[in-house]
């Protein structure tokens, strides 16, 4: 079972994450001097959580080659999720 709650709960908190950055800006004190384009990591955070939810369901997924190709894509979905991330901080400040 903690296959299927470990990524819901990573999902949950990086939603929440994301959120709050794409509405307020905010981010997390030790990432403050290194994020450029705060937007960009929201959206990145949120990409992320999408891909530990497709995570968790794929392990839900009845048939095996269903639960392959649902975690095919998560990890496309987290590859995607880190070029933001990493984006959001070559980019230059304020644009």
């Amino acid at each position: 079972m903690d296959r299927y709650v470990v990524p819901g709960a990573f999902a949950l908190l990086l939603a929440v994450g994301g959120i709050a950055t794409l509405r307020t800006g905010w981010v997390p004190p030790w990432l403050r001097r290194k994020v450029r384009k705060v937007a960009l990591y929201g959206w990145a955070q949120v990409v992320m959580a999408g891909s530990f939810a497709l995570q968790s369901a794929g392990g839900l997924a009845g048939e095996p080659a269903a639960g392959s190709a649902v975690g095919l894509v998560a990890v496309l979905t987290m590859l995607a999720a880190l070029v933001l991330l990493l984006v959001s901080r070559l980019a230059p400040r304020g644009e």
